[in-house]
């Protein structure tokens, strides 16, 4: 499946003291964007026309691509760059239908484009403007609005990149995420079912998440964050060989829950698993849209993970 970049606008917003520090900081930007179109990702999306952003006072990304003392071949990236930027606006209905449903902050800031980043499951980039942007994650926070009008709270990560090292260290989950035909959009849940051993061997599913999943089809806005999770686990899984299981390695919050929900919900909870075993779920992921959750146990201990419910948050 073709993978994108999505520009992170909040890294524009502060111009930089001087034209020579912009062209400092726009070279680490370019080489950053020709790493990873060297990885194999296909395209940047950005909010507008990059050709009127000022990057310091008289000295916008327009007067950049023309200044003879940058580099003529990142000059000429650049243009052949721009000539088929796509802009945020040209998502899939999908994608935006999605938009509605949440809002993402970083550091107290509105973030539209790593929003898009995170909905569409992209590489989000920076120019390295400002400190917070020289990391290979980003924490965001997440308000989510349910069907029901309510609003739920909580944090995410994301791949980022702002410098050529940073998309270095990317490159397995570049390669899976590009080779992996797991999302495809054209899979959907019944064929996550079918192909599941495949797909996540290291994962053990009970039998109820059968239909709960076969439910997702190609149209459902959860189907890829259901993809994107099931894959996070199944890749911890694969680095899990010893000792006891560390949520601080999974790259989304993991949480148990609390004995008060675990007191309300336990009937739910509780899980017939294959070999006839019933267990209590407690360990659990957060999806948006929707407020979906999807509980997994460690008891099998390193290198398995049972998948024991997929759907709605438990009520």
């Amino acid at each position: 499946m073709d993978l994108e970049m999505v520009l992170n606008e909040l890294s524009l917003e502060t111009p930089v003291a001087d034209i020579s520090t912009a062209r400092k900081l726009m070279s680490e930007l370019i080489q950053t964007l020709i790493q990873a179109k060297k990885l194999g990702v296909k395209i940047l999306r950005t909010d507008r026309d990059l050709n009127y952003i000022e990057l310091t006072p008289n000295y916008p990304i327009a007067s950049w691509r023309n200044d003879r003392e940058v580099d003529r071949e990142e000059r000429r990236f650049f243009r052949s760059l721009i000539t088929k930027v796509p802009l945020w606006s040209d998502v899939t209905e999908e994608i935006k239908s999605k938009f509605d449903l949440s809002e993402v902050w970083h550091q107290g800031k509105l973030a539209e484009g790593l929003r898009l980043a995170l909905i569409s499951d992209s590489l989000a980039v920076s120019l390295l403007s400002e400190p917070q942007w020289n990391t290979d994650f980003l924490e965001l926070q997440v308000t989510e609005i349910d069907k029901n009008e309510r609003l739920t709270d909580y944090s995410e990560k994301i791949v980022h990149a702002s410098r050529s090292s940073h998309v270095k260290q990317h490159t397995e989950w570049i390669k899976n995420r590009i080779e992996n035909k797991l999302f495809d959009r054209q899979v959907d849940g019944e064929t996550l079912w079918k192909n599941r051993q495949e797909f996540f061997p290291n994962l053990i599913f009970c039998e109820q998440v059968e239909q709960q999943l076969q439910n997702l089809n190609t149209g459902n806005n959860i189907l890829q964050q259901v993809k994107k999770r099931l894959f996070e686990l199944e890749q911890y899984c694969k680095t899990w060989k010893t000792g006891a299981f560390n949520k601080n390695l999974l790259p989304n919050k993991t949480t148990p829950e609390s004995d008060s929900r675990i007191q309300q919900c336990r009937q739910q909870l509780t899980i017939k698993c294959p070999g006839g075993k019933e267990r209590l779920f407690s360990w659990h992921l957060r999806m948006t849209p929707g407020a979906w959750r999807l509980y997994f146990s460690e008891e099998l201990g390193p290198g398995k993970i049972i998948i024991g419910y997929i759907g709605l948050k438990l009520k």
